[in-house]
């Protein structure tokens, strides 16, 4: 079962069925319109999988909730959060006969930490469901690219060996034909080998038997370029990511430690061991949003780095395409050899292998520099 995507001058892949079920084509949208012409994809459907009718499709949002449900790293998560709130109790009641102001600044710390740290298990879950449901789709693609290059490698065998008939070609070049075909089915069998274990990966994340009938559903990838303000988000995530708060909650106790241990009754050792931990505490923040400062800048440059290719590689696309055509029927007129012929068909695969590639390299860079920024992940669509 095939189904092509054809990038229409308006700038949309749309899909033309041959046969029934597909599963994972990749389409692109947006508004501008980066080429003119068509590229055409061919999207096969993985062999070796459970029959159609047996397989779940689900979508990005359907899937990320099976992740949460299954999820062990989460439920570690929550029970924490559960044992921070019985902790935070406890600190309550002691309050009564023993009062400690630090002891309930703890627990009350404890308690928002844990509850960051859940929320931030949650998001860093569903990014990694977002990352391992785009690479099956990628995987499909590439593995549809394969296949589409035997095709051509066996057209080209089957002129060979016409050519060889009427005396127009030499033993050779059936020779060269036949072992490109060869090639080919190494690289669809690579390619499948590929997709079976994109699938695993992602159904590992989902918590589900590796073997288990589901695959993600196909849906159409938004490649129009948006604008971020870099600099606002930037402040959003020194101000937001989980790693900040933390360290901000721990500054606070032990200014309220140094504040307590600052009197005529505390040893000095203990207000100096309290400045100590406080001056720590403090480095440890500085470095850590200098780290954050270059992890948000290097995720932003490797999103618009791909963004900027992909126009550049739907040309190319269309270039190799183009000279595909023309170098077969300058070989069946006996025009060109066959390693010219071979040239054109290595372009093509090569340039479509190129824009998928780039194509998914945009949606996960999108979706890192989200994640790095602290911007929710969970329940967004694909588009931003």
């Amino acid at each position: 079962m095939v189904r092509q995507l054809v990038l229409a001058s308006s700038g949309t892949l749309r899909a033309q069925e041959k046969g029934t079920n597909s599963m994972g084509v990749i389409g692109m949208r947006g508004q501008k319109t980066w080429m003119a012409g068509l590229v055409v994809l061919l999207v096969v459907a993985a062999a070796g999988t459970a029959a159609a009718a047996d397989v779940q499709y689900v979508t990005l949002e359907e899937a990320e909730a099976i992740a949460f449900e299954n999820s062990v790293s989460l439920e570690l998560a929550s029970l924490a959060v559960k044992e921070a709130e019985f902790q935070y109790k406890q600190a309550e009641a002691a309050m009564i006969m023993r009062p400690s102001p630090v002891l309930l600044l703890q627990a009350q710390g404890g308690l928002d930490v844990a509850r960051q740290q859940y929320t931030t298990a949650r998001d860093k879950l569903a990014l990694d469901v977002q990352t391992d449901f785009f690479n099956v789709l990628r995987t499909q693609n590439l593995l549809a690219i394969a296949q589409e290059g035997l095709e051509s490698a066996e057209r080209h065998e089957n002129v060979a060996q016409k050519k060889l008939a009427v005396g127009t070609a030499t033993r050779l070049d059936v020779i060269k034909a036949s072992r490109s075909v060869l090639n080919s089915k190494a690289g669809v069998s690579q390619a499948r080998h590929g997709l079976e274990l994109a699938q695993m990966k992602f159904r590992q994340t989902l918590g589900v038997d590796l073997d288990a009938p589901i695959v993600p559903r196909e849906i159409a990838l938004d490649v129009e370029p948006i604008q971020v303000n870099l600099e606002e988000d930037m402040a959003y995530a020194l101000a937001n990511r989980d790693e900040i708060k933390q360290l901000l909650l721990a500054i606070e106790v032990a200014e309220k430690n140094v504040e307590l241990s600052d009197n005529d009754y505390t040893p000095a050792l203990t207000l100096q061991q309290a400045e100590l931990n406080l001056a720590k505490m403090e480095l440890q923040l500085e470095q850590a949003r200098e780290g954050f400062v270059l992890q948000i800048k290097q995720s932003h440059s490797a999103w618009k780095d791909a963004e900027e290719r992909i126009p550049v590689l739907q040309k190319g696309v269309e270039e190799a395409t183009e000279m595909l055509r023309l170098s077969e029927l300058s070989y069946e007129a006996d025009m060109i050899t066959s390693n010219d012929l071979q040239d054109a068909q290595l372009g093509v695969l090569a340039a479509k292998n190129d824009l998928v590639n780039a194509i998914f390299d945009y949606n996960l860079a999108k979706a890192r520099y989200f994640h790095a920024v602290a911007r929710p992940l969970i329940g967004e669509p694909v588009q931003q």
